[in-house]
């Protein structure tokens, strides 16, 4: 029997509604054949008594948005509410006295443009979140028109991360399980299965399956401060993926010996769960240590470090952690995967993310493609002697070309 199910089948929820003389919780019923339809009608009803009890001419922004927020967003996990609240704390703090009724689109347009030089997706969370907010307003007969239907991106910074070149890739492949590295499996699980940092924090050794060579992705690590919280949920529902092992992948965690296969599989150098301080600490220390190999040094030294001058041929070897992940949407990429497919492998909520990676890469695929084609073209030589190569010459009438 499912939790609140009637001998009818229909699913029942409560809403309290106030106080009985006696002081007994006064309740309010809502029925469905699913739970989902049950709540439903239970929110639809919490909207239309509080919109019913204020006046809709006078109403202010700031009144507005509060509704909003404790009627639609109730599904938003507590570890996510600070930083989803922002936008919408931004909105109360430009426009919440003024009557809704009032507000135009160039007002929105102006709080959104505060957003201008911050990255795409901040700049699109805060024009999304307005959005969210006048749209609803006019279901529910607050507004007769929405000014935020056509709100403009401003300017905004393209995204940083970058994929790692093949050598990176392959430089990682060979050296993540030198002796004194603590990151190289955390590494391995961001880079071969895309995860985020939160989500590789959070990987459970019951999540991992070395037996179908899958590992699933259900849960992920919230930072609060220094500490990582792990919750049961991914950062999105599109978060909750199942994720095929390559097979440097499955060789890197059936290293891990048995009797270590429980619970978190990626610690710290102490066996501890990852804070956010010792992960950064951790991959530090992951790429100083391949950049050493790289240069010929040893791994480790031992004692006080010689001061070095600075060397202009040294080669560097330094990511980070979402480098990791950019580089398997690139690999995915490289590999043919269509792009529907990409969008679940990464955990993506909207399918438009991967494919303005995917158009970036085609971008310079195609680049890199006509440089290397003007370079051939460019190298071609004219015949020391065209006329040997006219009307059937010594050569059979061949081009005489050559690069």
């Amino acid at each position: 029997k499912r939790k609140g199910e009637r001998p009818d089948g229909l699913i029942q929820v409560a809403l309290d509604v106030g106080h009985w003389p006696d002081g007994r919780r006064k309740r309010k019923y809502f029925y469905g054949h699913t739970r989902a339809e049950a709540n439903a009608k239970k929110l639809a009803y919490k909207t239309y008594v509080q919109v019913g009890s204020i006046d809709r001419e006078k109403i202010t922004v700031g009144e507005w948005v509060t509704i909003f927020k404790d009627t639609y967003r109730q599904g938003i996990d507590e570890a996510y509410l600070k930083g989803d609240d922002r936008p919408y704390d931004r909105l109360i703090e430009a426009l919440g006295d003024m009557r809704m009724k009032v507000v135009t689109e160039s007002d929105l347009q102006a709080v959104l443009n505060k957003t201008k030089g911050m990255s795409f997706s901040t700049c699109d969370k805060y024009r999304q979140a307005i959005k969210r907010v006048f749209r609803r307003a006019v279901k529910n007969r607050i507004i007769d028109y929405d000014p935020a239907d056509d709100l403009r991106m401003p300017p905004h910074t393209k995204g940083s991360h970058r994929a790692l070149e093949a050598w990176e890739v392959s430089h990682i492949l060979a050296h993540w399980n030198e002796p004194g590295l603590h990151a190289g499996l955390w590494v391995m699980l961001m880079l071969l299965a895309g995860l985020r940092r939160g989500e590789m924090m959070a990987l459970d050794w019951s999540a991992v399956n070395l037996d179908a060579r899958v590992l699933t992705v259900r849960q992920t690590a919230v930072i609060y401060g220094n500490q990582a919280e792990i919750v049961q949920r991914a950062k999105s529902r599109a978060g909750l993926r199942s994720i095929p092992m390559c097979e440097p992948l499955f060789t890197a965690l059936s290293s891990v010996p048995e009797d270590h296969r429980d619970g978190l599989v990626c610690r710290s150098a102490k066996g501890l769960p990852l804070t956010e301080s010792a992960c950064s600490r951790g991959l530090d220390a992951f790429c100083h240590a391949l950049e050493r190999l790289l240069n010929g040094e040893p791994l480790c030294i031992n004692g006080k470090r010689p001061v070095k001058k600075p060397d202009p041929n040294r080669r560097t070897f330094a990511f980070r952690a979402h480098d990791l992940r950019h580089t398997f949407c690139t690999l995915l990429y490289d590999s043919g995967v269509d792009v529907k497919t990409a969008a679940y492998l990464m955990g993506h909520a909207d399918i438009r993310v991967t494919m303005a990676i995917y158009t970036h890469l085609s971008e310079q695929r195609r680049k890199i493609s006509e440089t290397k084609m003007l370079g051939y073209f460019n190298a071609l030589k004219s015949p020391e002697n065209p006329a040997k190569t006219q009307n059937g010459g010594s050569d059979g009438g061949k081009s005489d070309f050559r690069c």
